[in-house]
């Protein structure tokens, strides 16, 4: 779990999937626990890089409308300086929503307050600097 919260995000959501099976866990979900673990063993010379790029602050959040057997949306955020991701968050949505659209904007809430939190963050560590906020909210057109 200290992998998908602190510093591997690209495993973030198949951990938090089961973690959901943590009661009564079966084959399958073994299974899945060492295809993860295979995949952190395969990636393990991959590394985050900040300054290959220079952007400000970058956002990208999405949701993806009730897909899931909980027929709750799971929505999610991720932003970026300068290449590499500083916060991120894949989670279910306390409240039903009655439209893909509703999901997204619900989502679109989430990392506006993030990116508000974030820009607050940023300026008080490094206050000469302004940053514009970015955010680009995906869509899955039907």
């Amino acid at each position: 779990m200290y992998l998908a919260v602190a510093t591997r995000p690209d495993i973030a959501f198949a951990v938090s999937t089961l973690l959901r099976f943590l009661d009564n866990p079966g084959d399958t979900h073994w299974e899945a626990v060492k295809r993860i673990f295979r995949y952190i063993a395969g990636t393990q010379s991959l590394q985050l890089t900040y300054g290959g790029e220079r952007h400000n602050l970058l956002g990208y959040t999405d949701a993806d409308g009730a897909t899931q057997e909980h027929q709750c949306t799971i929505s999610g955020y991720a932003f970026i300086i300068d290449g590499g991701a500083i916060s991120w968050a894949s989670k279910k949505q306390e409240l039903i929503t009655l439209s893909t659209a509703e999901a997204e904007y619900v989502a679109a809430t989430h990392a506006a307050k993030e990116a508000i939190w974030l820009c607050k963050l940023i300026g008080e560590l490094f206050p000469s600097i302004l940053l514009p906020i970015i955010c680009i909210v995906i869509t899955n057109p039907r």
